[in-house]
């Protein structure tokens, strides 16, 4: 499962699902952590990134009255100048069952000073939803109508992947300020075979169903017609996500799934 980072990872898609709780008995998320190595894909002609390395490491639990997500990535990159910067972010997050609640706490370093730090709870009704900000200051906003957290996102990205769609486009909100409300946009690819592939450490997945995802992320609060960030990802049945591709725009990065541990299932 992939959410907002440095942003990045969680997860997206259509407004028309949302009447409806992902949370049926056709879904069932599976508690993971995951580690990805992190290394330069792509950088444009400017040089603003030449060499990067880094690590992601996320760990997703059912928790029975919803579901908790902890996060980090840490990256070192370097410019073609030499100048280099270390980036360490983290999110942790609870999300409830029926996909109505959000609690959030977000923060950013680069170089060891705090660029972003944001902490809240959210909800949503069926006109709409509200955030009510701690961090970095107590305040108050509207979620637009059709907004969706996190884990519904990718629930809904599942069920259209299953159901044969191709596109999905919804508003997300994952925890960062104000500007965190994004308008994405899904291609979902054809069902993939429900083998593994080259990477043995998706052997415990065997049998599952993928798809190969790219997920578009807008920000709302500009109306821009370029998006912030692109997620390329492998997206099984199970909420899990294989290699996977954060894009920036002048740069990307390439993650390599190199450990997955299925957690204890809590039985709920």
């Amino acid at each position: 499962m992939l959410t907002r980072s440095w942003a990045a990872l969680a997860s997206c898609f259509a407004v028309s699902l949302l009447t409806s709780p992902i949370l049926a008995a056709d879904l069932k998320f599976a508690p993971h952590r995951a580690v990805y190595d992190l290394t330069l894909a792509r950088s444009d002609p400017t040089g603003a990134v030449t060499s990067l390395r880094g690590r992601l490491v996320m760990e997703f639990n059912d928790v029975c009255e919803g579901y908790t997500l902890n996060q980090r990535i840490r990256t070192e990159a370097a410019d073609m100048e030499g100048n280099e910067r270390v980036t360490d972010f983290t999110i942790s997050s609870w999300e409830s069952r029926d996909g109505k609640r959000f609690r959030f706490n977000l923060h950013n370093e680069v170089d060891g000073r705090a660029t972003e730090d944001y902490a809240g709870k959210a909800a949503l009704k069926p006109d709409g939803g509200s955030v009510e900000m701690t961090k970095p200051e107590e305040k108050t906003f509207a979620l637009p109508r059709g907004s969706v957290f996190p884990t519904e996102h990718l629930g809904i990205l599942i069920r259209d992947g299953r159901a044969g769609k191709q596109f999905a486009n919804v508003k997300v909100f994952d925890g960062s300020g104000e500007g965190g409300v994004y308008d994405t946009g899904a291609y979902i690819g054809k069902t993939e075979a429900p083998e593994p592939g080259s990477n043995k450490v998706l052997a415990p997945l065997k049998g599952l169903k993928s798809w190969p995802v790219r997920i578009a992320y807008f920000p709302r609060i500009d109306k821009s017609e370029t998006p912030d960030y692109e997620i390329g990802i492998r997206l099984f049945e199970n909420g899990i996500s294989g290699d996977l591709v954060l894009d920036y725009g002048d740069f990307a990065m390439k993650g390599v799934l190199v450990k997955l541990d299925l957690l204890p299932d809590p039985g709920c």
